[in-house]
């Protein structure tokens, strides 16, 4: 059996699989980002929605699910959380079961207010990883998500 000191002693390891790697680094990415949303009472998930929707308004659940990649059902909870903070609305869409999804003012000042914290979130990992090294990061990232959500 362990003692506590030799647990607490472990260092991160480097992992045998893609998944569990990736895994590792998201965890890691992600407490970087949760921690300058923490005050405002939004996960790094919610935020991105509120930033796509920035970018994109009026998007159906699953629109926002896809240029996200999450699952429906993830997207549909995420969703419901940031509506019941009066951050976002939603409205029917083509049919009764679509739904669509906007900002709202308090929303729109949400994202305002939030943003100088999230680039400082952005600077600390560029500071952290190297500029060049958190690009080619980014965009490995992005090309590997392409490509295995499309098959």
């Amino acid at each position: 059996m362990y003692s506590a000191l030799e647990v607490n002693t472990v260092k991160l390891q480097s992992l045998p699989c893609y998944c569990a790697t990736l895994r590792q680094a998201a965890r890691a990415v992600t407490t970087l980002y949760e921690s300058v949303l923490a005050d405002s009472g939004l996960h790094a998930t919610q935020f991105t929605v509120l930033q796509v929707l920035t970018r994109v308004s009026n998007l159906t659940t699953t629109e926002l699910a896809d240029a996200i990649g999450i699952d429906q059902t993830t997207a549909t909870r995420t969703l419901a959380l940031v509506r019941k903070s009066g951050l976002v609305i939603d409205s029917p869409g083509n049919d009764r079961r679509e739904r669509r999804w906007v900002l709202t003012p308090t929303g729109e000042a949400t994202v305002r207010k939030l943003n100088p914290a999230w680039e400082a979130a952005q600077q600390a990992f560029e500071s952290r990883l190297g500029r060049t090294e958190a690009a080619a990061l980014k965009k490995a990232c992005h090309v590997a998500a392409s490509k295995l959500a499309a098959s």
